[in-house]
């Protein structure tokens, strides 16, 4: 089926997880009113600014740090950060500790992501081919926080498409480590991120081409997640 390759499920999640954050991903943003949101959340804890377009300061609380995991999810998994280290260095020298900039910096490190980079998803994008990345959670949970601390573990969906690839969504869990160092900064990972919990599709459901996927996406907002 050339017009119509699919994305191996594997890849995907590799590809997602390879960033370090696995399936982790969101978004968390600020109305800017101080105002309490849906679910209890405040829209308070952050993010209060940006560093290279990367949205940043975060609330030191549970909330601020589960805030922050979700925004940053999203940053990690842009397909940039694999292909472009330019970009990749601002990117981490805006929400990562200093241990984790320097691991990046490893040669086995920048070797897996240029590896990676050569992907047909990562080449068609680079390429300036049609593209869909949408990645959201679908639920999280707090499994540790202090107030220099916190691991979030979270479960989120993850679409990928460019070229003739037809979009691909997978499953996965992931916990990730922040560190409060004048903000909350990301850490890395614990563990491995795992596929799954992955739902059987919808009996009868048809297979969206990937035009016609991109089209009916096109012009469509990402949605807002706060704690």
């Amino acid at each position: 089926m050339p017009e119509e390759r699919r994305v191996k499920t594997g890849h995907l999640v590799a590809a997602l997880a390879l960033v370090v954050l696995g399936l982790l991903i969101g978004w968390a943003t600020d109305s800017g009113d101080g105002t309490e949101r849906p679910g209890g959340g405040r829209a308070d804890v952050g993010p209060t600014r940006t560093v290279d377009g990367i949205s940043v300061g975060y609330e030191r609380s549970r909330e601020g740090a589960v805030a922050a995991a979700l925004n940053y999810g999203p940053v990690l998994a842009r397909p940039e950060f694999v292909t472009d280290a330019g970009r990749r260095a601002q990117i981490l020298g805006a929400i990562a500790t200093p241990q984790l900039v320097r691991q990046y910096e490893d040669k086995e490190r920048v070797a897996s992501l240029a590896s990676l980079a050569q992907e047909p998803i990562y080449r068609a994008t680079r390429q300036g081919s049609p593209s869909v990345w949408q990645t959201t959670p679908l639920g999280y949970r707090v499994e540790r926080y202090t107030e220099d601390d916190a691991q979030v573990s979270t479960w989120s969906m993850a679409i990928a498409g460019a070229g003739r690839a037809s979009p691909t969504a997978g499953f996965g869990t992931g916990t990730v480590r922040l560190r409060w160092d004048g903000d909350w900064k990301y850490a890395g990972d614990v563990g491995r991120s795992e596929d799954g919990p992955t739902p059987a599709p919808l009996e009868g459901a048809s297979r969206t081409s990937s035009e016609d996927f991109r089209g009916r996406l096109r012009g469509l907002e990402g949605l807002h997640y706060v704690p």
